[in-house]
């Protein structure tokens, strides 16, 4: 709803997501009703980090908080980036609701934002770095990396490094993420996403005996080379402050398109609802899910839908094209945020494509065509970042 020339929404549901594009499209939004009606009213620690994070990164913003946390105003300014160090709180508790870790909750803004500031940007970020519930780094670094890529079309100076794995409850990671700036983005059509022909990951563990990631890396890799032969995983065995273990593990196609999944064990302290997750579990668990992954379908894979809609949305006045797998529910509100902000509607057709999923299947099998692909059309806004200087 727009009053008064400012976009105004109810509750905290998608708080990111609405300040994200407020930044990008210039305009102001205002947030009511924050957690009203709760216990603990008003904004969480983390959500007043996220926005302590957008204020460094921009010059001119004004943020307005009412004195109970539970409306906000934001009028965005201007992208500077530049040298940023940032420290993540290690909040909310364990059992019914999941630890808040800086990987996915500040990691994904950063990959929507930094191609549009003025100078590159190069911020380093502590806090965790893996949860169980949640994309970790090692997950972001194999899925939306590549999709950066393939929209700034240079590569030079965009990296993601971890120096150091954090697991809950202490946490205590530290990564670096550096992105150069670009001047405009380009249109595309992207509708062929291709056969799986490698697979390849990381079985980590920190604080526990080594040989729990190899019994992780042999539980996956048995159930992988029932479909194909070029399946290699690697060892990560990190010293960090708190004990844990997990798999992340990435699919490539013949035509540049990744699939990523991952699992990891249960947290010191954690409510569990479940028998003990032995490595081996853990291992079964992370390979069936990059094949749920991988029978979805897609040119991208489902963490990469918003990012990839977005620098859709945000590409010059030429019509843009992608299949996707079936839209998550936080994909189809970021569409009607888009829809909000930039005046952009999508076209949505069902898309149908009888080849197999993987590079090694039997051509005589029955033919795989996934859960439900989508074909989504639009045309960009011709978003111009005016921070930066002709290139």
């Amino acid at each position: 709803m727009e009053v008064g020339g400012v976009l105004t929404y109810e509750g905290n549901n998608f708080f990111r997501q609405r300040l994200i594009i407020s930044t990008l499209a210039g305009k102001p939004v205002r947030i009511r009703n924050i957690r009203a009606k709760s216990e603990e009213p008003g904004l969480k620690d983390f959500e007043v980090s996220f926005i302590r994070l957008l204020d460094s990164l921009s010059n001119g913003s004004r943020i307005e908080v009412n004195e109970t946390g539970t409306a906000l105003l934001y009028r965005p300014g201007v992208l500077v980036g530049g040298r940023q160090d940032h420290t993540c709180p290690n909040s909310r508790g364990i059992g019914c609701v999941a630890f808040l870790y800086f990987s996915w909750y500040f990691l994904e803004p950063l990959f929507m934002l930094a191609p549009f500031c003025k100078t590159p940007l190069n911020i380093t970020l502590r806090g965790i770095t893996n949860n169980k519930l949640d994309p970790s780094v090692d997950m972001i670094r194999s899925s939306l990396l590549p999709v950066l890529k393939k929209f700034l079309v240079i590569d030079e100076g965009l990296n993601l490094k971890m120096t150091r794995r954090g697991l809950p409850p202490s946490g205590g990671g530290i990564v670096t993420f550096t992105c150069p700036v670009r001047r405009s983005l380009k249109a595309f059509q992207w509708e062929e996403s291709g056969k799986v022909q490698r697979i390849r990951g990381v079985s980590y563990t920190s604080r526990v005996t080594p040989t729990v990631a190899n019994r992780m890396l042999d539980a996956a890799k048995g159930e992988f080379l029932n479909f194909l032969t070029d399946v290699y995983l690697h060892v990560d065995n990190a010293k960090g402050v708190s004990p844990g273990y997990g798999l992340c593990i990435l699919a490539e196609t013949n035509k540049g398109s990744f699939y990523c999944a991952e699992s990891m064990s249960n947290a010191p302290g954690e409510e569990r609802t479940e028998t003990t997750r032995l490595p081996e579990d853990v291992g079964k668990e992370a390979a069936w899910r990059l094949l749920e992954e991988i029978y979805r379908g897609g040119c991208v894979d489902t963490i990469s839908q918003p990012l990839v809609l977005l620098f859709m949305v945000l590409a010059p006045n030429d019509v843009s094209k992608i299949v996707l797998g079936p839209l998550t529910p936080y994909t189809m509100h970021f569409l009607r945020h888009l829809r909000d902000f930039f005046q952009v509607t999508f076209k949505i057709d069902e898309y149908k494509e009888e080849k197999p999923i993987l590079a090694e299947e039997d051509e005589g099998d029955e033919t795989r065509t996934g859960a439900g692909k989508l074909k989504l059309t639009c045309v960009g806004v011709g978003y111009t970042n005016i921070s930066k200087g002709q290139t």
